[in-house]
């Protein structure tokens, strides 16, 4: 039987089992001689003297007026043992619940205030610098975006659009403060392609974007965030309703 090893199994490092091993073998005993005990070298053994201790396994004593070490009975070493498997019981749910391996679930993250939108935004065209040929969607209420969000978040995002040489097709409504970005937008970036949503409704304080397996719904009044969902699925879905939006749009 190797315990210095079967220790290691349970989570402790070479020096804390070696260390461990020597407590219980000596009693009490000092520093300096657990550290010769177990070939390890004197500043090392205190640190690590100072890991165990925090952990429960050994403990501090004095005895004749200077610091000396002994070990917690062995049975303290089985009862933290039985106590974590308690808690990766509890927590086990939690952890499943958003285990994301699965190819099929969506990946879901919110990103709250200005600098989570920054944030987002520049995953988005980061993305898009690395995949050419990749389309960008949107759709939003650029009014309500400008009133709310700051301007260096607005212009920020528009100036990345610009340079970016990705298809970008969006809708927007159908206002004066749209057409007037609308058209500055277009002769920044020629692939910049754009309609106008019709009577139908308009779109009220969101922005969407669509690119890859990703969606991003952000809500740019009151409390700002950015929802992002990587799904392959549901990028799919929204891009064909996009799609249907896009064909009963108008062209400015």
């Amino acid at each position: 039987m190797n315990l210095k090893k079967d220790l290691q199994k349970l989570g402790l490092s070479e020096n804390q089992s070696l260390i461990y091993l020597a407590c219980l073998q000596l009693g009490i005993d000092s520093v300096a001689h657990i550290a010769k005990y177990a070939g390890i070298k004197r500043p090392t053994a205190y640190l690590v003297l100072d890991d165990l201790m925090e952990m429960g396994l050994v403990s501090r004593v004095q005895k004749e007026k200077k610091n000396q070490y002994r070990a917690e009975d062995p049975k303290k070493l089985l009862l933290d043992f039985h106590a974590k498997q308690e808690l990766a019981k509890e927590i086990f749910p939690n952890l499943q619940a958003i285990y994301n391996i699965d190819p099929e679930k969506p990946n879901i993250k919110v990103s709250e205030g200005v600098s989570g939108v920054k944030n987002v935004y520049h995953e988005l065209f980061t993305f898009l610098y690395h995949n050419k040929d990749e389309e960008l969607l949107l759709f939003g209420s650029l009014k309500d975006a400008k009133q709310y969000f700051e301007a260096e978040v607005i212009d920020f995002f528009i100036r990345a659009m610009s340079r970016s040489n990705n298809p970008i097709f969006e809708i927007g409504n159908d206002d004066h403060e749209t057409r007037k970005y609308y058209r500055a937008a277009s002769k920044l970036n020629p692939n910049h392609n754009i309609r106008l949503v019709r009577n139908e409704g308009d779109f009220y304080q969101t922005d969407c974007m669509i690119y890859g397996n990703t969606v991003v719904i952000l809500s740019v009044k009151d409390e700002i965030f950015a929802t992002t969902i990587e799904s392959k699925n549901i990028a799919h879905t929204y891009r064909t309703l996009f799609r249907m939006a896009w064909k009963s749009g108008k062209r400015i």
